[in-house]
């Protein structure tokens, strides 16, 4: 810690703490005040180098690929680790996103379960037998691919580290983490825990800090990581998949989304409320599952709607260690400005119901607050409808037949998620089967559980995370053919 209370963290490379070989840093800032949290290596590819090597090392000279029952342990006491830090790792989670403490909480839970259970899951990988003929047996075996390069976003940074680097090492790889920069350092914060497993071997987990532009191309580059896992933008994935194809790495993508919630006027409605404001005012909007399009039987646009308003206008913006702050800032100032350029655009095609401003008074002037913000029937082409805005911008789209519904919801190069709101179960499953989406939750939304699989259709990624598939993706699968003649 330095004498202005800004943590200090370093680049974990083959069990050993250590700065960017350049000598360079970055500072990090909270999103609430613009006040300095942290300071992490600002590294370059000759950090990369060592960290892939040390990935390289441990996978094939560690007992980790073939003991099943240590990567079990350990993940377990990784579990428990962050069990006994909980608090201290949601303030670092808070102050480096800005989102409230119970939100970084809440984040801390799920981020556990998904190591928990992919402790559990280690012990389960299996592989088929088949009798082809008298003294033949052929096997279908399943190994770890390798090195797995772990890129991750900065909304919800634990949550998605965890999703994506406890199966990977359930299943026997070894990893390279490439933090998102505006919250590398409560990432680290989780890996330091490592240090008090003296079982956990060296190398398996390593952790590289700095830009994406050097960091993560480095690691898509290169030639001794068999595999990428991103979790970001849909630009960010193209490249990935086109630089990952030099060398023909796997790569696994979850990208963006524009997620439909359809209502229809027989829903429990009182249920479907609180749903609807967290769905998409949560982390302020910050979530690639959000449901950024409420899809609003007409009948319910004078009753539901003015309910959902009175709501959201509730909201309590505030700083993020406060307990009655219920709305944090959106992550930088440069996510603010892109926000409010579509909230200019929402002004200028549709009907704004609440919002559509900065906040500004009782100090938010400090941080970067967007006031939760409704538009109501946009034009179907319209940026606002069409893209994803990663903020507290709900849009309203109406329908007066289940077939418009399905068409509205539908309407987008996105299929993340989606949820259908009805108290006809037949009805709802209708509309539920048809939606191109990876999850399709009905009559809830945002279950997002480590034990099941979710993932995207058409332009919101490839790949599944979570469940059973989510730890098959990183392995491969082997024919071994004996012959007992």
């Amino acid at each position: 810690m330095t004498e202005n209370n800004v943590l200090e963290y370093r680049n974990l490379i083959g069990g050993v703490w250590q700065g960017a070989e350049n000598g360079r840093t970055i500072d990090l800032f909270c999103p609430c005040d613009g006040s300095p949290v942290s300071r992490v290596p600002d590294s370059g590819t000759g950090d990369v180098d060592r960290a892939v090597a040390a990935a390289r090392d441990a996978f094939e000279h560690a007992d980790w690929a073939f003991n099943p029952r240590l990567r079990s342990r350990c993940l377990g006491a990784w579990a428990a680790a962050m069990r006994a830090n909980h608090e201290a790792l949601a303030v670092r989670l808070a102050l480096e996103t800005g989102k409230p403490i119970g939100e970084a909480r809440f984040e801390l839970n799920s981020s556990i379960g998904y190591v928990e259970y992919y402790a559990a899951a280690a012990r389960t990988l299996y592989g088929t037998s088949t009798a082809v003929e008298a003294g033949l047996l052929s096997v279908l075996a399943r190994e770890p691919v390798g090195v797995v390069a772990a890129i991750t976003p900065w909304n919800y940074p634990v949550t998605l580290l965890m999703r994506d680097m406890a199966p990977a090492l359930a299943a026997g790889c070894t990893c390279v983490l490439k933090p998102a920069t505006q919250t590398t350092g409560c990432t680290l914060a989780v890996l330091e825990l490592l240090d008090g497993i003296p079982e956990f071997p060296k190398g398996v987990v390593n952790a590289v800090s700095g830009r994406g532009s050097v960091v993560g191309d480095a690691l898509t580059r290169h030639p001794d990581v068999d595999m990428i896992s991103l979790t970001g933008g849909l630009e960010t994935g193209r490249e990935v998949m086109k630089t990952a194809a030099d060398s023909m790495k796997k790569v696994s993508l979850e990208l963006g989304g524009k997620s439909p919630n359809v209502i229809f006027a027989d829903a429990d409605l009182d249920k479907a409320l609180p749903f609807a404001l967290k769905a998409i005012f949560m982390n302020a909007g910050q979530l690639c599952t959000v449901g950024s399009r409420l899809v609003l039987e007409e009948s319910l646009v004078d009753t539901f709607l003015p309910r959902l308003k009175e709501e959201v206008e509730k909201l309590r913006p505030g700083y993020c260690l406060d307990e009655n702050t219920n709305l944090g800032p959106v992550i930088s100032r440069e996510q603010m400005d892109k926000i409010m350029g579509y909230i200019e655009i929402g002004k200028q095609c549709s009907t704004l119901v609440t919002g559509g401003r900065r906040l500004t008074e009782n100090g938010l002037d400090k941080g970067f607050y967007i006031a939760p913000t409704i538009f109501l029937n946009p034009p179907m082409d319209s940026p606002i409808v069409q893209e994803e805005i990663f903020g507290p911008v709900l849009v309203v789209q109406t329908f007066r037949t289940r077939e418009e519904a399905l068409a509205i919801a539908n309407g987008t190069a996105y299929g993340l998620a989606s949820a259908v709101w009805s108290r006809d179960i037949d009805k709802a499953m209708w509309v539920a089967r048809r939606l191109r989406a990876g999850s399709a939750w009905v009559n809830c939304y945002n279950k997002l559980l480590p034990e099941c699989e979710t993932g995207g259709y058409k332009q919101s990624g490839m790949d599944r995370a979570g469940g059973a598939e989510g730890m098959l993706k990183y392995t491969e699968v082997k024919h071994l053919c004996v012959d007992f003649k």
